[in-house]
C-alpha cells in the first residue's frame, strides 16, 4: 500500500470571481489536514506573544505549540487595513478578499496557528481597535495618501510592536505605485532608519518554508533588488517591523492567474511572513 500523499493545494481552492459579500463571515468548510508542527520551541515563542497588549487571548492558558490538531491559545486574526487610494486604479484596499481566505485556510492546514475564519477590517483612524491586532495586511494597485493623524498612528502601531505586510497589487501587471508610495511613507516616518532590502539569508525566508536564497516570490510587476522585498528594521533589535513586496503575493494567494506551483510559492511566503510576525 502506498503512503497517503499530503495534498497542499487543491482544485477547489480555485473558487474565484466571487464578490466580497459572498465570503463575509468565512467560506465553505474544507477537509482538515493534520497540522504540521509550528516551530521548534514554538510554545515559547507564542508564549511571549500572548503577553503582548496587541495579542487577543482566549482564556489566558497556553497549550504546547506542537499539539495536534490545534492550539487552544490566542486566536490569530488576519486583519486587512482600509485606507484611501488617490488614483483611479481599479483594485483598491479591499481587492480580492478570496486571497485572504485561501491563505487563512492554508495557515490552518499547514501550521498549528489557531486562525479565525472570519475576515477583519481595521482602520488607522480607529487606532485603539487596531492595537488589538499584531498583524495587519494592506494592498492596492494605486497611489495612496494618509492623513497626518493616520501617519502618526501608523508609526505608533509599528513602534508598539505591530507588524504590517504591505503587498503591491501591480497595476496593469507592470507598475509598482503602491510599493513606491509605501516606501516613501516609511522614509518620511523614519528618516533616520529608512526601509531597505531584506537580505537573501534573512530568517523570514527560511523560518518555515525554505526559499533557498531566492527571496520573495515575484508573481508580476517591477522587481526590487535581489530579494524582491524591503523592510523596516528595528534599529535596536533588528526585528522586521513591516515587510513590503512589489511582486503581488496576494494575487498568488487567489490562485487565479498562474499555475499551481507558482501560486503555492506565494502561499508559502505568506505563511513565512505570518509566522515571523507572530514569533518576533
Amino acid at each position: 500500500m502506498q503512503p497517503k500523499r499530503r495534498i497542499i493545494h487543491r482544485d477547489h481552492d480555485r473558487d474565484l470571481g466571487r464578490a466580497a459579500e459572498e465570503i463575509q463571515g468565512g467560506v465553505e468548510r474544507i477537509q482538515a489536514l493534520s497540522r504540521r508542527k509550528f516551530l521548534a520551541g514554538g510554545a515559547t515563542a507564542l508564549g511571549g506573544l500572548l503577553m503582548s497588549p496587541l495579542w487577543r487571548t482566549l482564556g489566558g492558558s497556553a497549550v504546547a505549540a506542537e499539539a495536534e490538531p490545534t492550539v487552544e491559545t490566542g486566536e490569530f486574526i488576519f486583519a486587512r487595513l482600509e485606507f484611501a487610494v488617490l488614483d483611479h486604479s481599479p483594485d483598491k484596499w479591499n481587492v480580492g478578499p478570496i486571497g485572504d481566505t485561501i491563505l487563512r485556510r492554508k495557515l490552518k492546514e499547514l501550521t498549528n496557528i489557531n486562525v479565525m475564519d472570519e475576515p477583519k477590517v481595521v482602520r488607522l483612524r480607529e487606532i485603539e481597535e487596531m492595537y488589538r491586532h499584531p498583524f495587519v495586511f494592506m494592498t492596492s494597485e494605486g497611489y495612496f495618501e494618509l492623513s497626518e493623524q493616520e501617519e502618526k498612528n501608523l508609526r505608533e502601531y509599528l513602534d508598539r510592536g505591530g507588524f504590517i505586510l504591505a503587498d503591491d497589487c501591480v497595476l496593469f501587471g507592470r507598475e509598482d505605485r503602491f510599493f513606491q508610495t509605501y516606501m516613501k511613507l516609511l522614509t518620511k516616518l523614519y528618516p533616520d532608519n529608512p526601509p531597505r532590502e531584506v537580505p537573501l539569508d534573512h530568517e523570514i525566508f527560511h523560518i518555515y518554508f525554505d526559499f533557498e536564497r531566492k527571496g520573495s516570490p515575484h508573481m508580476q510587476g517591477v522587481e526590487y533588488k535581489d530579494s524582491n522585498a524591503a523592510a523596516l528594521f528595528d534599529p535596536d533589535t533588528g526585528r522586521i517591523m513591516t515587510y513590503a513586496t512589489p511582486g503581488d503575493l496576494h494575487c498568488g494567494w487567489m490562485c487565479r492567474y498562474w499555475g499551481m506551483d507558482k501560486n503555492l510559492e506565494a502561499i508559502k511566503m505568506g505563511i513565512n511572513v505570518v509566522i515571523y510576525a507572530l514569533s518576533h
